[in-house]
């Protein structure tokens, strides 16, 4: 019982407070812009746009300003010498706690599924890991090759395991084809249910590739 609150406490916690930190942060930069820009740039749009509706215009144009300077920022991070002072601020975020592994976890997942041309992951399988009777969620890598090929002589995948609530760790495990079962559902959305500890499930998709989600609270009161 107390694992398993645990477990949906860490499931939570790595689901809201990155959201929390995120619009924490967004309106602290706004709510001071406001402050240093809105009468300056008041005054210069007074020309342009009604007087009722400066203030509200003048806003609008410093949110656009926040986001071309958001933009910039990601740019300039590709410059070395701008990229090394932001590693330094990396650094810092590894070292602190609980914030360096929510913080390595997002990074790590935006990586897999953003940063790379193709995904690691080919398709979700059912398994029974780690006995007969026990079905796990796996992520096909590739086919195993080389001399555990040779030695098994058969078909085997190699899949790839994960953990709850932090599926960037896991164990690699080697098993025959025709003991794997190929389920429909997208790597995006099986990662949603690893996260989630299985709060969030995928729905079946019955040859729809669009990704969609059901939690049980839906689920419930469908059936109501």
């Amino acid at each position: 019982m107390f694992k398993r609150i645990r477990a949906n406490f860490l499931t939570g916690t790595l689901i809201v407070v990155p959201l929390v930190l995120t619009f924490w942060f967004l309106y602290f930069i706004i709510d001071k812009l406001n402050l240093l820009l809105l009468e300056p740039i008041a005054n210069i749009l007074g020309g342009w746009a009604p007087a009722e509706n400066i203030e509200v215009v003048s806003k609008i144009f410093i949110f656009l300003l926040l986001l071309i300077g958001l933009t910039l920022i990601g740019f300039a991070t590709r410059i070395i010498i701008l990229r090394n002072i932001f590693g330094f601020g990396e650094k810092i975020l590894y070292r602190l706690p609980m914030i360096s592994n929510i913080y390595r976890t997002i990074k790590e997942i935006s990586f897999a599924f953003f940063a790379q041309k193709t995904s690691i992951f080919q398709r979700v399988v059912l398994i029974e890991y780690p006995r007969k009777g026990i079905y796990q969620l796996g992520f096909v890598t590739s086919e195993t090759k080389g001399e555990a090929q040779e030695k098994l002589g058969k078909k085997i995948l190699n899949i790839f395991v994960p953990t709850t609530p932090n599926p960037t760790s896991g164990v690699l495990v080697l098993v025959p084809l025709e003991e794997t079962i190929t389920l429909c559902m997208s790597v995006a959305g099986a990662m949603k249910m690893v996260i989630s500890g299985g709060t969030v499930v995928p729905k079946a998709h019955n040859g729809d590739t669009e990704d969609r989600s059901v939690t049980f609270k839906e689920k419930g009161s469908q059936g109501n």
